[in-house]
């Protein structure tokens, strides 16, 4: 009989931002833990969570002990400068992070989160309509294939894509997953697509750790009355979706994908 595994210790940072983070902690958390590698934890304002996100962060025991990071949460609670400090350690030394969708423009008082995330909003970032699109690999053409994306097939989604994301702290980013802007779509506000294709899966380094920024899984908490429908987790339901989101916790916390390749 082998020896068995200490599960990998994920902490969900959850507060709100504008998105219906308390749905989305829900269903990554059940998936989380349904891999039978991950232990779950949650901080914030979600119902369940024992300790704020401030508590938790202090809390340099607790961040020392958490192997991922993973962020549905905006700048709220992040004021106090060690709170981010002791985020940079942990990551520093070799912690993963996560950042999950929504949550780009929050950050820009806290430029050491910014640049684990990598690609962020500014000015002239912008996105359009919840609207179908097709999301593509790319390595699909590659004989090299990164362990998240490996085997992954194109797919086509209902979502909000975030388009003209910047890099101001010129780190380096890895773009895994792309999306195409189709310029022909109008959104309601008037503005066309880039007619690009918008990284929504990137990765990156900050010190020893695994960064992922995860750009895709936009659930509203309302409907909206354009009739866009966008009070549905419908962004969260291919099943390449769920694939890419736990392959990115696993190989944030060791660099590789060995449990998660079919889920």
């Amino acid at each position: 009989m082998g020896v068995k595994m200490d599960k990998y210790r994920v902490v969900l940072l959850v507060s709100p931002m504008g998105h219906d983070v308390n749905r989305i902690c829900t269903i990554v958390s059940r998936w989380l833990t349904e891999t039978g590698i991950f232990n779950v934890e949650v901080a914030g304002t979600y119902p369940d969570a024992k300790l704020s996100i401030e508590d938790y962060m202090l809390d340099r025991t607790k961040v020392l002990n958490a192997d991922l990071f993973f962020f549905l949460c905006s700048d709220e609670y992040w004021k106090k400068k060690e709170t981010e400090d002791n985020l940079a350690e942990a990551v520093r030394e070799g912690k993963g992070v996560l950042f999950y969708h929504g949550l780009h423009p929050c950050f820009e008082n806290n430029p050491e989160i910014e640049k684990m995330i990598g690609l962020l909003w500014r000015d002239i970032a912008n996105h359009g309509d919840f609207n179908y699109f097709d999301v593509s690999m790319n390595d699909a053409d590659s004989e090299i294939k990164h362990p998240i994306t490996k085997g992954v097939t194109p797919f086509r989604t209902k979502e909000e894509l975030f388009c003209l994301l910047t890099n101001p702290w010129n780190v380096p980013v890895k773009v895994l997953a792309t999306a195409y802007s189709d310029p022909d779509v109008v959104s309601r506000w008037g503005l066309h697509g880039t007619g690009r294709d918008e990284p929504v899966l990137t990765i990156g380094k900050y010190g020893k750790g695994n960064t992922v920024n995860f750009i895709l899984g936009h659930v509203w908490e309302y409907y909206t009355g354009h009739g866009l429908m966008e009070d549905t987790t419908i962004a969260m339901e291919p099943p390449q979706f769920k694939t890419l989101l736990l392959r990115s916790c696993e190989w944030a916390v060791t660099g590789r994908v060995e449990v998660t390749q079919n889920v």
